[in-house]
């Protein structure tokens, strides 16, 4: 084994390269992943950095041995950078030999990587209801019965990670095998009202299309899509109504997803306009609003005269069992297997979000074949919660510095670990008084100490009848301090 991990090491020489913040470059392993963030000015902070994971050690390259980028640009690339390796159709060639693996961990093709790709999807939504789909089956419940039984739109919620799209995914599929109509779209801040469903029209054939006696669009046949039956340039909501007032033969389930990049106010009225019109109108059209939002007044705003047409459905965290059940799934179509003790570990850390539970599993596992075994064990996990704590969001990893810059720093770390491992409710919502872990003098002078911008607002107050309560500004906080203090005190 001592053998394996010294020629690991040679092997990982010929890597990625990364610059350390006086402009040495610094050798790297191929992911990138070896020595955790921890030079200075990284992205963890300079108060302290990571220990390596447990069988990556960094290889350091003398400074001043790269030449500026305007010198080098004319040169051929240097045999020691990485190279794309997954071939592209009509495109790029196939890789060979030691430089077709430079981009990976040691031991990993392209094609092994590949099917742990498609075994832990972090990065990507799931397309499809099968193996890997796991859990949120109250919450397709829930959308299929508002649609169905109750005509109804809906608006799915939550915080981010929670795999709201994979839902919406599921859904369209689900209802295009019962013979609706699925049209699903992804929104950008780019996009207006009358682009967005100019284009969900297109996608509507003529052949839905009935004309009756004295129906304002009578006349326009022949055409090919409803889009057609718009009028030129801009068009009301009360015009897309009439126009959608012809469906015939099916019923439209209209998917708008990320609307929370939605920021134009005429949008959101227009929105809560044509739900009100759909639902008195009674035409067989269904919106699915999908957003990042703690709410429905920060997806919609306010407007209370669309609430009765709206089910709102909150995607909520996912339960221990099923965090289990999404990683031993992957397991099972990568064809490896985790340690009981890294499951339960992974479960502690990311505590319901599919999303980290998909990163973490991903990681760990590619180290454990890149190891030459199909087991992963600790020091895989380790490996895993490294890389997970260097691509975090360049917002958080400043929140959580902002927050420990000034005095009591071990205090105040104490505290907002105590906080990350609260039991919280499905919003992320948590109490003070469950808090555990040392007692704090000041506890509500120093939760409140973190609800401000001076200290990374990291925290955000939840003013209750009766009492206060707190929840983290940005719910994926909660996994990277669980993850960031475990690796700081080795305790993985």
């Amino acid at each position: 084994m001592l053998n394996f991990f010294r020629k690991r090491r040679m092997a990982d020489t010929g890597g990625a390269a990364a610059f350390a913040s006086d402009g040495a470059r610094v050798a790297m392993p191929p992911d990138g992943a070896a020595n955790g963030g921890a030079k200075a000015g990284g992205a963890f902070g300079p108060a302290r950095g990571f220990p390596p994971p447990p069988h990556l050690r960094p290889v350091t390259a003398s400074p001043g041995s790269v030449r500026p980028v305007e010198s080098q640009a004319a040169e051929p690339l240097s045999s020691d950078l990485p190279r794309f390796t997954m071939p592209v159709s009509g495109g790029l060639r196939r890789g060979s030999g030691t430089q077709a693996q430079a981009a990976f961990l040691t031991g990993l093709s392209p094609e092994v990587n590949g099917r742990l790709r498609e075994a832990f999807t972090p990065t990507r939504p799931k397309q499809q209801v099968n193996a890997l789909f796991i859990g949120r089956t109250d919450a397709l419940k829930r959308i299929i019965a508002a649609v169905e039984e109750e005509r109804a739109h809906v608006i799915l919620f939550g915080d981010r990670g929670r795999g709201k799209t994979s839902v919406a995914n599921a859904v369209e599929q689900i209802a295009s095998q019962a013979g609706y109509l699925a049209l699903k779209l992804t929104c950008s801040a780019e996009l207006g009202f009358e682009e967005i469903f100019r284009h969900f029209l297109k996608r509507i054939p003529s052949t839905y299309y009935r004309s009756a006696a004295g129906h304002a669009f009578a006349s326009r046949r022949p055409f090919n899509s409803f889009n057609e039956l718009l009028p030129e340039g801009g068009f009301s909501v009360t015009e897309l109504n009439e126009v959608l007032g012809g469906l015939h033969g099916t019923h439209v389930l209209m998917i708008l997803d990320e609307y929370d990049r939605v920021t134009d106010e005429d949008f959101r009225n227009k929105l809560a306009e044509l739900f009100k019109n759909l639902t008195d109108s009674a035409i067989p059209v269904t919106l699915l609003v999908v957003g990042v939002a703690e709410n429905l007044d920060q997806l919609l705003g306010k407007h209370p005269s669309i609430q009765r047409s709206l089910v709102p459905v909150h995607l909520p965290l996912m339960t221990a069992g099923e965090i289990e059940r999404l990683l031993q799934a992957g397991a099972e179509t990568a064809g490896i297997r985790f340690d009981p003790a890294v499951v339960d570990r992974i479960t502690d850390f990311v505590r319901g979000l599919p999303y980290f539970a998909q990163l973490l599993g991903l990681h760990a596992a590619r180290s454990a074949v890149s190891r030459g075994v199909l087991v992963v064990e600790r020091a895989d996990l380790a490996y895993a919660v490294n890389r997970c704590l260097q691509e975090a969001e360049r917002g958080i990893v400043d929140s959580y510095s902002r927050a420990l810059a000034g005095r009591r720093r071990a205090s105040l770390e104490e505290v907002l670990y105590a906080a990350a491992r609260c039991p919280a409710d499905a919003y992320g919502v948590f109490d003070p008084a469950d808090l555990s872990g040392p007692p704090q003098a000041d506890m509500g002078e120093t939760l409140s100490r973190l609800c401000d911008a001076d200290y990374g607002a990291v925290l955000t107050p939840v003013t209750e009848a009766g009492r206060q309560r707190y929840r983290f500004a940005n719910q994926m906080m909660r996994q990277y301090i669980l993850m960031r203090v475990a690796l700081e005190r080795e305790e993985i």
